[in-house]
């Protein structure tokens, strides 16, 4: 799951001093300064990031399923820290709107950011449940960025920064980079850029890359998969492979939806599945508030569960997108760069996104997975035999990790 956005530059800038070599590509820091920022395991001080992330998520995901047809996935985390890296370098009206668009209301925003990234590594680390995150940076030789931004990138985001000459070869740095988030998503985004898309007006680009290795806590038994009936929107009909268990699963019935939560291994991330009776008139009415009663709404209990498997890829251009939602100046020749850069002269030509997932018996993963136990029999049935939003969350802090919809698992 990966965000990556490009600046285009306005003026031309002086050369760098103390370069070395990564990849081919030429490093202005050997040694990134160290994230110490304190993190707890109650994620105290990550409120203001937790709150940011999942305001955004709904903004972002209503706007996405609005304008996409089928199914859709997204990563409002990928999002949040990719976009967090230009934030930190933009001023005035640029700066506002970006704020208002990802609720960095915070005054120490970057810092909670950054402690809850470190907080969701410590809470997953060792267990079952892998959860990779990175960032980096290329810029063209001679982007002079101020020293405060540098300190922001590589303390508050662990940022590589490096050079690529986009001027002298685009097509040749669209691939380094392309290899990169393949290399850091487990070849599940193979090619992020497509050919073109870079150019010799490229100054910089931003990536942030997460990958997800989740086995079910209470995996599926394959051998009790069978094809059955998933009613589409429009009230057609399409047989897809739907996995059966029984198991003691948190879930929740109401007169307008149905939802189960399935926690990944290790007990730090899970799954919600909802179930609406209309998915476009709950997608509609949705907002922080009204998905997290519904979160909240689950309980205890034994169930019988069918759902079906899925795969989702969504690839977005965000430009248009990020603008409506409040942040167009961003991208206009007025954008207010000046905490990147003397005197600014860049704007945010272009923001990418791209998420996967893929649902099976054994787990959820965005990279390659694999597990598998039998449970025994309790409880009423909950059938996932309709369109449903579903969420991949952080079980402590409440952080909506991904979130998309399911209208045809065939798709």
């Amino acid at each position: 799951m990966v965000v990556l956005a490009t600046l285009a530059a306005c003026g031309s800038q002086g050369r760098p001093d103390g370069s070395s070599s990564e990849g081919g590509l030429k490093l202005r820091f050997g040694e990134l300064r160290e994230r110490t920022i304190d993190i707890d395991a109650d994620g105290r001080n990550t409120t203001s990031a937790v709150t940011g992330i999942n305001t955004f998520a709904v903004d972002l995901f209503k706007a996405v399923a609005a304008e996409q047809s089928g199914n859709v996935i997204i990563s409002p985390y990928s999002a949040t820290f990719a976009l967090g890296m230009i934030y930190a370098g933009v001023r005035g009206q640029t700066a506002t709107e970006m704020a208002s668009v990802l609720h960095a209301d915070a005054a120490d925003w970057h810092q909670a950011i950054n402690a809850y990234d470190l907080t969701l590594d410590a809470r997953t680390s060792g267990s079952p449940t892998t959860w990779r995150a990175a960032n980096k940076v290329w810029t063209i030789p001679g982007l002079k960025l101020r020293n405060e931004y540098l300190d922001m990138l590589t303390g508050s985001y662990g940022s590589p920064l490096a050079e690529a000459d986009f001027g002298a070869d685009p097509e040749a740095q669209r691939k380094a980079i392309n290899s990169w988030v393949a290399g850091r998503t487990e070849q599940r985004i193979p090619e992020l850029w497509p050919p073109g898309s870079l150019s010799a007006q490229t100054a910089m680009v931003l990536v942030n890359a997460v990958a997800l290795d989740a086995p079910w806590e209470f995996p599926f038994d394959s051998d009790q998969t069978v094809d059955q009936a998933f009613t589409r929107p429009d009230g057609s009909s399409v047989n897809v492979p739907t996995m059966h268990y029984n198991e003691y699963l948190p879930s929740a019935t109401t007169d307008t939806f149905r939802a189960v939560e399935l926690p990944y291994g290790g007990g730090a991330l899970s799954m919600v599945i909802i179930v609406p009776d209309d998915l476009a008139t709950f997608e509609a009415s949705l907002t922080p508030q009204t998905l997290a009663s519904a979160i909240a709404s689950i309980h205890e209990g034994g169930i019988h569960l069918s759902m079906p498997k899925w795969t989702a890829r969504t690839h977005l251009t965000l430009n248009r997108t990020l603008s409506a939602l409040g942040m167009p100046t961003a991208f206009t020749a007025a954008a207010d760069f000046s905490g990147m850069v003397e005197g600014g002269g860049l704007h945010l030509d272009r923001v990418e996104h791209e998420a996967f997932v893929e649902v099976d018996e054994h787990g959820t993963r965005a990279a390659a997975a694999t597990g598998g136990a039998i449970a025994a029999s309790h409880g009423p049935t909950v059938n996932i035999d309709q369109p449903f939003l579903y969420v991949i969350r952080d079980l402590n802090a409440g952080t909506a990790l991904f979130v998309g919809h399911v209208t045809d698992p065939s798709d």
